[in-house]
């Protein structure tokens, strides 16, 4: 007799759950006037899966004035992603090496760069939906919260004299670290903005090291 897997189990239960949810977001989409919103989309998939809802889920507002192209992109990483609300679904995935402590600042939060290696070191090639690195903030109860990604690329990968971009954005480049980098607040509200550096909202208060 076969062995039962738990843990495959909860990971295609979990795929299975984001399926659902995008059957059901097709479903609305069909039955509005025009193109379902991204975030709309995104929203209803975590309520889906379950669990709390973050801030953007609740406040409709969107200080990002986005061009469409780059809306959509975001919409499908989002997508790609939403599994990752479980950090032990992203471990699995491969996104299982932390580069960083739980990073913050008086600007406000990073928390924790967990990063795919593979992905890291292949000679400099960004990919919407396969960033380096998920950002992670620790909570109250111990778990991790999803906050977004960040795409990074080694100086040593990059010889151009010019910066590398991706979804209409320069990378910026981090000479302590000598990474060009770019995060993406896909899971979290940002008031400074989606693509901002720090997030005031996020903060390492949980965090055990």
């Amino acid at each position: 007799m076969k062995h039962f897997d738990s843990r495959r189990f909860s990971l295609a239960t979990l795929w299975l759950s984001a399926l659902l949810g995008l059957c059901l977001v097709t479903g609305q989409a069909l039955a509005q006037p025009g193109p379902i919103d991204p975030q709309t989309r995104h929203c209803i998939l975590l309520a889906m899966l379950g669990g709390p809802l973050p801030p953007h889920c609740v406040d409709e507002t969107d200080p990002d004035e986005l061009d469409p192209a780059v809306a959509a992109q975001i919409d499908a990483l989002r997508l790609a992603t939403v599994a990752f609300h479980s950090f032990d679904v992203a471990v699995a995935a491969g996104w299982d090496t932390a580069i960083s402590p739980c990073v913050e600042s008086p600007m406000g939060g990073m928390g924790y760069h967990i990063a795919n290696l593979d992905q890291l070191t292949n000679g400099g090639h960004l990919s919407v939906l396969r960033p380096e690195v998920l950002l992670y903030a620790p909570t109250e109860d111990g778990s991790m919260e999803f906050l977004g990604v960040e795409y990074i690329i080694p100086e040593a990968d990059w010889p151009h004299e010019h910066p590398p971009e991706i979804l209409g954005q320069h990378l910026h480049f981090n000479p302590v670290q000598e990474i060009w980098a770019l995060h993406v607040w896909s899971a979290r509200h940002n008031p400074e903005g989606i693509f901002a550096d720090w997030n005031p909202e996020v903060s390492c208060e949980f965090a055990a090291d």
